[in-house]
């Protein structure tokens, strides 16, 4: 019995890949929600990009447009605020893909697209936040292994 079992486990684990265990994992919505919270407001909101630089300063002609299409005063007259309204980051999401994940948003919300004026890193974690992902996310890629192991 033990040795059936034993053998089962091998089996198992030859047929197992890591995307598969990530895959359930990025299906999480409560997973979905941390990296989007990471993405947003750990990252953006701090005027960081997924390729680790900072977010370069926006074209005045960009600012005077974002004012008017917020008709905000007290719009910060230095940088373009991406998180002023709330509007833009409540379009982010997580599209679950075979062999990991990919943040979309509407990045185009405005009329502009974020990503030309921003680039396109702005949709992507940085190697902290990736640390932080990958700390999130440890026990539950244990708890899937050993269970995927143990099926019988």
């Amino acid at each position: 019995m033990f040795l059936e079992a034993m053998i089962k486990v091998g089996q198992n684990a030859q047929r197992l890949t890591t995307d598969e265990i990530l895959k359930v994992i990025w299906s999480d919505p409560f997973v979905q929600d941390y990296i989007v919270e990471l993405n947003t407001n750990q990252q953006l909101k701090q005027g960081k990009l997924g390729n680790g630089g900072d977010m370069p300063e926006a074209g005045e002609s960009w600012l005077n447009f974002k004012k008017a299409v917020k008709g905000a005063d007290n719009f910060p007259s230095d940088k373009v605020n991406l998180f002023f309204s709330g509007e833009f980051f409540d379009t982010f999401d997580i599209e679950v893909l075979n062999n990991g994940f990919l943040i979309v948003a509407n990045t185009a919300i405005y009329g502009r697209d974020f990503q030309t004026i921003y680039g396109f890193d702005i949709l992507g974690l940085n190697e902290e936040n990736l640390q932080k992902l990958i700390n999130f996310i440890r026990e539950d890629y244990q708890e899937e292994l050993a269970r995927r192991l143990l099926e019988m």
